[in-house]
């Protein structure tokens, strides 16, 4: 045999070779086999506009990390946290000159009387844009987004330890700042 011959043969068994593990890699069989993101981070009963995030409930007064923020519970009771997926389309836009700087979130536990720590991922970026957070007022026709005073900036973070309004322990919880 030739070297021509040695070489035409050996580009086709590659050839052969990437076509097998192509088939294997798209196989109709195999679709489907990556596992899903859990749902976790709260109940999904209101999925209007929310999307369950990564992060598992706070029980036994535990902190629900949403990645951009996390929610501390004063008690031992379970809270449930939602991202806000489109808070213009779902509740309101930011006020007039603002804008979202960071994730929205709907916060909601089994008591009006629960108070809720919400602190916001805060690196300096966000300090220029004047960033504080806000709850929406949902008793307010229409609603509007209210800052939550005595808002404390400490290791990067924004914290605030209750909101505004009778039901101060529940909400919709956002990070709002200069464009």
């Amino acid at each position: 045999m030739n070297i021509k011959n040695r070489f035409v043969i050996a580009v086709a068994l590659a050839m052969v070779l990437v076509l097998i593990a192509a088939g294997t890699w798209a196989a109709p069989k195999l679709a489907g086999t990556v596992p899903p993101v859990p749902e976790t981070g709260g109940s999904a009963a209101d999925t209007s506009g929310l999307v369950p995030a990564v992060g598992a409930p706070a029980c036994v007064g535990g902190p629900v990390d949403m990645r951009t923020a996390i929610f501390t519970p004063n008690e031992t009771v379970c809270i449930s946290v939602l991202n806000v997926a489109d808070p213009v389309t779902a509740y309101v836009a930011a006020p007039e000159g603002k804008t979202f700087v960071g994730d929205v979130f709907k916060v909601t536990a089994p008591s009006t009387d629960t108070i809720v720590k919400v602190c916001y991922a805060y690196p300096t970026e966000l300090a220029s844009k004047e960033a504080k957070i806000y709850k929406l007022n949902e008793e307010a026709t229409p609603f509007v987004w209210i800052e939550v005073p005595g808002a404390v900036v400490a290791d990067g973070t924004l914290c605030v330890s209750s909101a505004v309004g009778p039901t101060s322990n529940i909400g919709v919880f956002a990070l709002i700042g200069n464009p």
